[in-house]
């Protein structure tokens, strides 16, 4: 018997997430669980924004490990109330979404976030494409 008959991969894990593409979509999150890790990661970034003018961070990891899925769920509980928000918060954990919510405050129609994919280049190219987009 083959192999392929046997075992099966889901369709989330067949490809990676991609920020530009994929932000916005309920479908990129179906499946992601936020880590502890990762969970005490933003709620740092969250109250280092809340309480200070810290606003630049740096997420590193191995290449696999979550990073843009994070972005995706993040920027879902940030953006316009609604299913995505939803969907985003059940991922993060209640706990996690509800304090996230509180220290970011996003309004009823969230923040812009605007999804900008690094590339060996000029970033502010890029990040003008972005923003008008």
């Amino acid at each position: 018997m083959m192999l392929a008959n046997q075992v099966s991969i889901a369709r989330r894990f067949q490809r990676s997430i991609r920020l530009d593409t994929d932000l916005g979509k309920v479908d990129a999150l179906q499946g992601f669980i936020c880590q502890r890790s990762a969970a005490d990661g933003l709620l740092g970034m969250a109250a280092q924004i809340s309480q200070t003018t810290q606003r630049a961070f740096t997420w590193t990891g191995p290449y696999g490990g979550g990073k843009s899925s994070l972005a995706v769920a993040l920027g879902g509980l940030l953006g316009p109330k609604g299913p995505l928000r939803q969907v985003a918060a059940a991922a993060m954990g209640t706990v996690t979404a509800e304090r996230l919510l509180t220290l970011l405050r996003p309004s009823r129609e969230g923040w812009l976030v605007v999804p900008v994919v690094g590339r060996r280049s000029d970033p502010v190219p890029d990040i003008g494409v972005a923003l008008e987009t």
